[in-house]
């Protein structure tokens, strides 16, 4: 369970490295007048996020099948809430950009998701072949 969050920690670290160098390029070679100075402030975020997120689902696991259930949906509400109230609080703030900050949003949101989602993927595989493996 504990090398499965430092594995996913490990991943998520590169693929946030991943977007901070890709973003370095891209809004300073070709996009100089579209620069985000939250950039690096939402690429924290959601690597803390997912984070917090996939070790709820993975400790969860552990337990009933019913509570993992009752995590993944509340983890699902969590992150959601925080996205949403993250980009309200922005556009509200900063309505001249709102275009590229929604388009970098988007763009993290299904790397990140899919991150996650292929990860917790993989450990229930291997937690429930495990467990037949053992009876």
């Amino acid at each position: 369970m504990y090398r499965e969050i430092k594995h996913f920690i490990a991943r998520g670290l590169i693929l946030t490295g991943s977007f901070a160098v890709a973003g370095i390029i891209t809004f300073n070679i070709f996009l100089k007048e579209y620069y985000l100075p939250v950039f690096p402030l939402l690429l924290g975020f959601f690597c803390a996020l997912n984070i917090i997120v996939h070790s709820l689902l993975v400790y969860s696991s552990e337990k009933k099948r019913l509570k993992f259930e009752t995590a993944y949906m509340l983890s699902f509400f969590i992150k959601f809430f925080g996205y949403i109230l993250f980009t309200i609080f922005y556009i509200k703030n900063h309505k001249e950009n709102f275009k590229i900050f929604v388009a970098v949003l988007f763009i993290l949101y299904i790397a990140f998701t899919s991150l996650e989602i292929k990860s917790i993927i993989s450990y229930l595989k291997r937690t429930s072949n495990n467990y037949k493996k053992s009876k």
